[in-house]
């Protein structure tokens, strides 16, 4: 005779589901630009104001000789300036029914992490959009020599066009796509362990020391352009931190909290001839 079963098709109706308190987390990009960009002037426009106006003092002609004797002419440089205006305000707004919050998983600290970067996200495409290199003589604005791959020659390049014009060899900074990262370990003299002081970047995937001067940073969120530059010749200052502040909602008649995430910033390159980029 046949045994019958009991089984899960049976038994469905008993069978518990569990929902996990740990959310699996969303690959986020990253966003190199955000902490390698000047802030100097932050700090001048926390109290007042809207606008931080920046001077230059340009360098004198070479010095002349002066005849025992002599009198010397005087010289006048002329000064220029530029403004730092503070004139963006990012901002993600949520609202969670009284309802939801009383019986879903606690997840409040998710949404408020997703909710600030989505607000740093856009602060970092706000910063990419900003960078103009200079395309008048000499360019700085240049094509790889073999479609997008990076090689050293191109690398070369872009170092010189910044050393010609007196870029700070310190701090300087290149920001990858993914495509043109992996094409780093293709150039021998950076990830060879005759040139590397210590580790191997081949077999960490991780580049922990500067390349021809430049400190290796990457995103997606560049394609295949390449940026090479000294921090100097963007600022940025936020005025108004990253506030995140919760409403009730009652006051409108809705039973629910409003997570307001908003910050106030503003962004401006000061100089083209301290950025290069490859594309």
């Amino acid at each position: 005779m046949a045994n019958d079963f009991h089984n899960t098709t049976t038994n469905a109706v008993i069978i518990p589901e569990k929902w996990s308190a740990r959310f699996f987390k969303v690959l986020l990009a990253t966003l190199p630009f955000n902490d390698s960009i000047d802030r100097n002037y932050e700090g001048e426009i926390q109290s007042m104001g809207d606008i931080v106006n920046i001077s230059t003092m340009p360098e004198f002609d070479t010095a002349g000789l002066l005849s025992e004797g002599a009198a010397g002419d005087t010289e006048a440089v002329t000064l220029t300036g530029q403004q730092l205006t503070i004139n963006s305000r990012a901002y993600k707004d949520v609202m969670v029914t009284r309802t939801a919050q009383l019986q879903s998983l606690s997840f409040m600290d998710e949404l408020q992490d997703k909710m600030i970067f989505a607000i740093n996200k856009k602060i970092h495409a706000d910063i990419i959009s900003a960078i103009v290199p200079s395309a008048s003589t000499p360019d700085h604005q240049i094509s790889y020599d073999s479609g997008t791959t990076l090689a050293l020659a191109d690398i070369l390049e872009v170092k010189e066009l910044l050393d010609t014009q007196n870029v700070p060899m310190e701090d300087r900074v290149a920001v990858l796509g993914a495509a043109q990262l992996n094409d780093v370990f293709n150039i021998t003299a950076y990830t060879s362990k005759d040139f590397v002081p210590a580790g191997s970047p081949l077999s960490e995937g991780l580049f922990r020391f500067p390349l021809a001067g430049f400190k290796i940073k990457w995103t997606t969120l560049v394609g295949n352009t390449s940026y090479w530059f000294h921090p100097s010749f963007l600022t940025m200052a936020i005025q108004d931190q990253l506030s995140v502040k919760m409403y009730d909602a009652g006051v409108d008649g809705v039973r629910a909290q409003r997570i307001n995430a908003d910050v106030l910033y503003g962004i401006k390159q000061l100089d083209n001839t301290r950025v290069a980029t490859l594309s």
